[in-house]
């Protein structure tokens, strides 16, 4: 589902039809309807002061992350965006073993075969450089974002609690980056059909991935998410966005998904 929602943001940002802090906006306008209902649900809304000084580090890098990848959706070709976010996933398997959990030869294997994929589309010109740069700067500041969230369920708050604050300082954020950088009203884009298709496609694909690395191993968690994505966005890619060079990237893609299976292993 979040490949919808992104490539709606990258179709509209470009054709500037929306600004990328509209679409931040809508995306997590959704996510705290989406936690609200949850926390009115399941009853589990804790939030814990003494998570503030990690909290307020994590929420920092959030807004941030949240930003640079708006600009690299809007940049960067779709199999780029995909291919490049992976390096995430090596950098958390270090991190996870320095966290104590344990990593496996196949895991290590996979790690290997991962950024050689990576590397080869770039050397051998499968993929564009075009916007990689912000793409690659979401893929390390992730595991930072993801490790703070997992220490901070795990000692402090309930995922609800700890998301929902989250959400709502990013919601403010872009609401006021739209007023004043963009000079737009966000909440005139929640009349379009299209503009609820993304925001409805992202809450629910943020809502799984959140509750997926906070009730497991945060690597396979974003490895299983990871390798939805990578076939995803390259046929994305070719349908919506006439990228090139498709037969190269499924046969990366599939090398990378091997990689990402390996990483489970």
């Amino acid at each position: 589902m979040e490949e919808v929602g992104s490539s709606i943001v990258k179709f509209q940002t470009n054709h500037n039809k929306i600004s990328v802090f509209s679409a931040g906006f809508i995306n997590y306008f959704f996510a705290v309807l989406v936690f609200l209902a949850l926390i009115f649900l399941r009853k589990s809304f804790v939030f814990s002061f003494l998570s503030l000084p990690t909290f307020i580090i994590r929420a920092f890098l959030e807004i941030v992350q949240a930003q640079v990848t708006l600009y690299a959706l809007k940049k960067a070709d779709r199999s780029t965006f995909v291919f490049v976010r992976n390096l995430t996933i090596p950098l958390i398997l270090i991190t996870d073993f320095v966290l104590g959990y344990v990593v496996t030869s196949f895991q290590l294997a996979g790690v290997g075969l991962v950024i050689a994929i990576i590397i080869a589309v770039f050397v051998f010109r499968v993929a564009s450089f075009k916007g990689a740069g912000y793409v690659f700067f979401t893929a390390v500041n992730a595991v930072a974002t993801i490790s703070l969230f997992k220490y901070n369920v795990n000692h402090f708050n309930s995922v609800e609690g700890e998301q929902i604050i989250l959400y709502l300082i990013l919601l403010c954020y872009f609401f006021f980056a739209a007023r004043f950088f963009a000079k737009e009203n966000p909440f005139l884009f929640l009349k379009q059909k299209i503009f609820l298709g993304q925001g409805f496609s992202n809450a629910i694909a943020s809502m799984l991935q959140t509750f997926a690395i906070s009730f497991g191993n945060p690597a396979i968690a974003v490895t299983a998410e990871r390798a939805a994505a990578v076939l995803a966005g390259i046929f994305s890619g070719r349908s919506f966005f006439k990228e090139s060079k498709f037969f190269f990237k499924i046969l990366a893609g599939v090398g990378l998904v091997a990689g990402l299976i390996l990483l489970i292993g």
